[in-house]
């Protein structure tokens, strides 16, 4: 027969053994890691502007993007609706920023032509 101290010590080996398993079965939580670029991305919604083309007005490179039914005509550094800021704007891309991320995204102006 057993007896109460020796009852609890097992009790308590037992207890231990299971939260020393459980402990084990699941890897520790890292908060100091950043999210990965995967997730960022996928977060990012795509680019929601059509090229329609190219112009310059006052000495100033401009492009004409289409989004939804609506023209812009946009030059670097100009924002717009307060989601994107253009970047930079060459030959073959428009490069953008969406602000609530600060995500880098580019429109390929090639592929327009």
């Amino acid at each position: 027969m057993l007896t109460q101290p020796l009852g609890l010590a097992l009790a308590l080996a037992l207890a231990f053994a299971v939260d020393a398993q459980a402990q084990q079965s699941y890897a520790p939580l890292n908060f100091s890691a950043r999210p990965s670029a995967a997730k960022s991305a996928a977060t990012t919604p795509a680019l929601p502007f059509r090229y329609v083309g190219r112009l310059i007005q006052n000495g100033k490179s401009e492009v004409l993007i289409l989004r939804g039914n609506r023209l812009y005509s946009v030059a670097e550094g100009d924002e717009i609706d307060g989601e994107y800021r253009v970047e930079r704007i060459t030959g073959a891309s428009v490069q953008f920023t969406y602000l609530p991320e600060h995500a880098r995204q580019s429109l390929d102006l090639t592929a327009a032509r």
